[in-house]
C-alpha cells in the first residue's frame, strides 16, 4: 500500500519497540531520560537477537525514528480506539457490523489471510486492520465527524494528511526527518490537549484485542459441555454462553472461512438453551422440557456444535 505500514506495523508493535528501545539502552542512555510510556523491559529475545548481531553502533537517525514510531503508535491507537467508543456509544454491541461496507470487506479479506497459526497472530479489532489512509477517510464520514470534531476538527485532519511523509520514510527505513519528528509530535500534542493525558492513558491502557476465535470457541466449548452433562436429568435452566453477545458481535461471527466453525450450528443450540429456559418451572413443568429436549434432538445438536468448536478450540 503506497501510504500504508500494512498490518505488520500493528501486529508487531510491541516486539519492534522493544528491539528498537533495546538498542538505545546498549547505548548508556541517561537514567534521566524518560521511557515511553507503557513500554516494557527489553525481552530476552531481543537481547538474544542483537548479540547475535553483534549490532552495538546506533543508526544515525535510530533515535528520532524511534521516538516517532513510538508517537505515531499512540496516536493511531487513540484514534481508533476514539472511533470505537463513537461508534459503540451510538450503535452498541453491534457497531462493528455499521463499518462501512467496502471497508468492512477489507477487514474481513485482511482477517482472513493471518489465519495461519503458525504466525499467532493477536486478533485485533475490526478498526485496527483498516490502513492509515482508510482510517483518515473514516474520519471524515459522518460515522466519524464528531470524533473528528472532537480532536480538532479540519485542523486534525490536516495534520494527519501530514503524516503520511513520517510514516512511509520509518516504513522504509529511511530518516524521519527532524521536521517530520516534530509534526508527530505536534500532533500527539493536540491529542493530548483534546483528550487529557488522564483519557489518553486509559485508551492506551486496553486497545481493542477484539476476542480470538480460539477463545471464543472454548468459552462456548465449555458451556456446551455442561449442558450436555445435565440436560438428561432435565434441569430448571441450562447454562448459557457467559459472553455470547460479545462473541456474536465479533466481525468474523457468520463467516464460518473466518471463524474456523460452522457459527449457525453454534446459534441453533443457544437458542434451543433458550428456548427452554423459557418454558415454566413447577413440577408440572417437567414434561414440557422432556418433550423439548426429546422433540428437538437437544443433544445431538449439542455434540454437533461441541464438534464444530473443537476444530479451533483444541
Amino acid at each position: 500500500m503506497a501510504f500504508g505500514f500494512g498490518l505488520a506495523w500493528l501486529h508487531y508493535f510491541a516486539s519492534g519497540l522493544e528491539w528498537g528501545w533495546a538498542c538505545a539502552a546498549s547505548q548508556g542512555g541517561s537514567e534521566d531520560e524518560e521511557s515511553p510510556p507503557s513500554l516494557g523491559a527489553c525481552s530476552q529475545e531481543s537481547t538474544r537477537f542483537l548479540e547475535r548481531c553483534g549490532r552495538h553502533e546506533m543508526i544515525p537517525f535510530e533515535q528520532d525514528n524511534l521516538q516517532a514510531y513510538s508517537l505515531l503508535l499512540r496516536i493511531e491507537i487513540v484514534l481508533r480506539e476514539c472511533l470505537k467508543e463513537s461508534m459503540e456509544g451510538e450503535f452498541g454491541a453491534k457497531w462493528q457490523k455499521r463499518i462501512p461496507g467496502d471497508l468492512l470487506k477489507k477487514v474481513r479479506m485482511s482477517q482472513s489471510e493471518e489465519n495461519k497459526p503458525q504466525f499467532d497472530f493477536l486478533r485485533l479489532g475490526p478498526l485496527y486492520y483498516l490502513t492509515f489512509g482508510e482510517l483518515l477517510q473514516l474520519l471524515q464520514q459522518e460515522l466519524g465527524r464528531s470524533v473528528t470534531r472532537r480532536l480538532g476538527g479540519e485542523s486534525l485532519v490536516r495534520q494527519l494528511e501530514n503524516l503520511f511523509s513520517p510514516r512511509n520514510a520509518i516504513c522504509h527505513s529511511r530518516s524521519v526527518s527532524r521536521v517530520g519528528l516534530k509534526a508527530v509530535e505536534a500532533l500527539y500534542g493536540q491529542l493530548e490537549s483534546a483528550l487529557t493525558p488522564e483519557v489518553m492513558s486509559r485508551l492506551l491502557a486496553n486497545p481493542d484485542a477484539g476476542l480470538r476465535q480460539v477463545d471464543a470457541a472454548r468459552g462456548l466449548a465449555r458451556t456446551f459441555e455442561q449442558a450436555l452433562y445435565v440436560v438428561a436429568e432435565l434441569p430448571l435452566a441450562l447454562p448459557i454462553p457467559d459472553d455470547y453477545e460479545r462473541v456474536t458481535a465479533q466481525f468474523w461471527w457468520g463467516e464460518d472461512t473466518l471463524a474456523g466453525f460452522h457459527c449457525a450450528c453454534v446459534e441453533a443450540c443457544v437458542a434451543l438453551i433458550v428456548e427452554y429456559n423459557s418454558l415454566p418451572v413447577g413440577v408440572a413443568a417437567v414434561l414440557p422440557r422432556q418433550r423439548l429436549v426429546e422433540t428437538s434432538n437437544f443433544e445431538v445438536h449439542l455434540r454437533e456444535a461441541l464438534s464444530e468448536l473443537r476444530k479451533v478450540a483444541q
